[in-house]
């Protein structure tokens, strides 16, 4: 036992000795090669840009916990970037910039090769910071940036490359084509690179960017941005098993005022949670496919969101029966979390698992397949929307009104007899209660709402419940009421025909008995007056 915990430790402090052998090793080597010029260097070579670094931090355990590089900016290139960093004057306008990154590196290719392998491991931005200007000509302000320039020497070199170039690869597609005719141009397959990809925690944490578009007159402005890429693993030899990038992201996306249709301003909290399968495991090309599960965060808003703004100026249905939205505010502000799963895959975000949008005005819950092309912004957008249970009243109050104002002139086309029992049934609230009862759910007035076509133009309908007409409505209720007024009366028309014709008769009778008896009694009168008398009597 003594034997073996000898053994133990003699191993265990080989391991330590080799550890810290390793450990300086790598910090001399890292200290001494990864230097601020070393980086602006190997960064303004393929650039057309100045790079600024305020210090780069390279602890004894660098070969673990990787390199801090503080206070990074990209601009625009100038003269600077023929001095050393020290001499450098400070810049005043970046683009592009960084709080600070870490980041891991292979250390063995890095001092075997003294710096000439620079292998990336790992990467964390910190507090990144972006202005994006994208011109109306389709330009943008990182183009002078990521163009690196070239003299008139190289240009007029790279012509002429490029032209003995193009003769040769005409000669060669010529003797290609003719070699073979029908066989296709081979497409990309992950599966013939024979590297196994993984990675761990690859991202950005509060960062911070604008978007201004010229064309639109708008700037949008993404701030809280934390995006992770984590536990990447990405295996050609076997995708059905290995074909992963896990997402994380976190951000608010902010328009302040837009001159564009569709919205006038929003600021919406995102938080989204999945992974991305990056490859077609039966062809091993690319598979523009991702799922989220996504959530707008409580308040988020939008301002002046064509859909609603459609919705409130009366659609066909709600135009039948008179209700006006108007009391739905121009800005709408989430009470609550609402997340759904969505999926992307070919331009298009479709919504997989539906949300529940809830605000002070409104619930609104969305249907499953519902989707939102961002290429043309043509969207298909179904759902129950639920008036809150304080714009009932209103709906009610603003639906008798209607009613009323259509009750009143038809009443005066009914006959005074018949009008006052008419009247009973075309009472306001009689009738609203059976326009509304249809569109009664969970004690909320619901309308089943339509929205498709483009999002700053939207054909807005309400396609459920099916309303009728007011006055068709107003018309029956008159023709049932007098017809009702009708048949009582014709009743009572005809019990007093039966009853005068009963009297005519009962004095008919009554006259003819009285006459018979007359001529009766006459008769015998006459009959004992013209008798002979007998002698005796």
């Amino acid at each position: 036992m003594k034997k073996s915990l000898k053994i133990l430790k003699k191993v265990l402090l080989g391991f330590g000795v080799l550890l810290l052998v390793v450990m300086i090793g790598g910090f001399i080597a890292i200290k001494v090669v990864v230097t601020k010029d070393f980086v602006a260097t190997k960064i303004e070579e393929n650039i057309n840009g100045r790079v600024e670094i305020q210090d780069i931090s390279v602890p004894i355990w660098a070969a673990f916990s990787g390199i801090t590089i503080d206070g990074f900016k990209i601009g625009y290139r100038d003269a600077e970037v023929a001095k050393p960093m020290a001499e450098r004057t400070p810049m005043k306008d970046q683009v592009i910039g960084f709080k600070k990154f870490n980041f891991q590196v292979a250390i063995g290719a890095l001092i075997t090769s003294f710096g000439k392998k620079f292998e990336l491991k790992s990467l964390l931005f910190t507090e990144p910071v972006a202005h994006i200007v994208l011109g109306k000509n389709g330009g943008n302000n990182l183009q002078p940036l990521l163009l690196k320039p070239k003299t008139k020497e190289e240009l007029a070199k790279e012509a002429e490359e490029a032209a003995a170039k193009k003769e040769e690869d005409k000669k060669a597609a010529a003797k290609k084509a003719a070699e073979k005719k029908d066989e296709p141009e081979k497409p990309f397959d992950i599966r013939e690179i024979p590297t196994e990809i993984k990675m761990g925690k690859i991202g950005i944490e509060k960062g911070f960017f604008t978007v201004n578009v010229e064309s639109l007159g708008q700037t949008l402005k993404m701030s809280g941005v934390n995006v992770y890429l984590r536990d990447t693993h990405i295996d050609p030899k076997n995708l059905e098993k290995h074909n992963h990038i896990g997402l994380t992201t976190q951000f608010v996306l902010e328009l302040q005022e837009s001159k564009g249709g569709g919205v006038k301003s929003f600021k919406i909290a995102f938080d989204l949670a999945g992974a991305i399968n990056p490859f077609n495991p039966k062809t091993g090309g690319p598979a523009e496919s991702v799922a989220l599960k996504m959530g707008l965060l409580e308040g988020s808003f939008v301002t002046g969101l064509s859909i609603f703004e459609k919705l409130k100026g009366q659609t066909e249905m709600l135009n039948k029966i008179g209700i006006k939205l108007g009391f739905l505010s121009e800005t709408q502000t989430l009470s609550r979390d609402a997340y759904a799963t969505i999926t992307y895959g070919g331009g298009v975000v479709r919504i997989k698992e539906p949300p529940a949008l809830i605000t002070k005005d409104f619930e609104f819950r969305l249907t499953a397949e519902d989707y939102v092309n961002v290429k043309t912004l043509d969207h298909k957008m179904r759902g129950d929307l639920s008036l809150a249970a304080q714009h009932t009243k209103t709906v009610e109050s603003d639906l008798d009104k209607t009613i009323g104002a259509a009750v009143t002139p038809a009443l005066a086309q009914v006959p005074e007899p018949a009008r006052s029992a008419v009247a009973g049934g075309l009472a306001p609230e009689k009738i609203r209660a059976q326009v509304l009862a249809p569109a009664m759910k969970n004690g909320l007035i619901t309308f089943g709402v339509d929205s498709s076509g483009s999002i700053s133009s939207p054909n807005v309908k309400v396609v459920r419940p099916e309303f009728p007409s007011l006055k068709d409505m107003i018309s029956n209720e008159i023709k049932k009421g007098t017809g009702n007024l009708t048949g009582a009366i014709t009743g009572q028309l005809n019990a007093a025909k039966d009853k005068a014709v009963g009297e005519a008769k009962a004095k008919a009778d009554a006259a003819r008995k009285a006459a018979e008896e007359e001529a009766k009694r006459k008769a015998q009168e006459e009959l004992k007056k013209n008798m002979p008398k007998i002698p005796g009597f």
